[in-house]
């Protein structure tokens, strides 16, 4: 009797902000983004003023939406990879400076960033993705 292998895809929300040279960050974020998950897609782009008083920049925020067989740990994992090897640090967002900030906000069909779901930019680029 031969064997059946069903292969589950897992579906993430990813949110992706900057608020230092915003664009380039956004680019770089995308291109490490695709060399972990090969089916992945993007929200258009949103220019949002910052939560909270000591950022210094208004924020580049898009979503993205990846399936993958990668379990949720692993997922994390590779977000916090990529924001370390873009240079994101601890004092930088003391001084009010996010190089790139990569969120996992959707595991499946459970909220794991409730908070972000409030926000008007994630609600607005959520809308977006909905017609991919």
């Amino acid at each position: 009797m031969g064997c059946i292998f069903v292969s589950f895809m897992n579906k993430a929300l990813i949110s992706i902000g900057s608020n230092e040279d915003r664009e380039s960050n956004l680019a770089r974020c995308q291109a490490l983004l695709a060399s972990y998950f090969s089916d992945i897609r993007y929200s258009s782009t949103s220019i949002t003023s910052p939560y909270g008083s000591h950022y210094k920049n208004d924020f580049l925020n898009q979503l993205a939406l990846v399936y993958t067989q990668q379990e949720e740990v692993s997922v994390h994992n590779v977000l916090k990879k990529i924001e370390k090897e873009m240079g994101r640090s601890i004092s930088d967002k003391e001084k009010g400076i996010v190089i790139i900030d990569i969120d996992l906000v959707i595991w499946n069909d459970k909220v794991l960033r409730p908070t972000d779901m409030e926000r008007s930019y994630v609600r607005d680029l959520l809308s977006d993705l909905s017609s991919l």
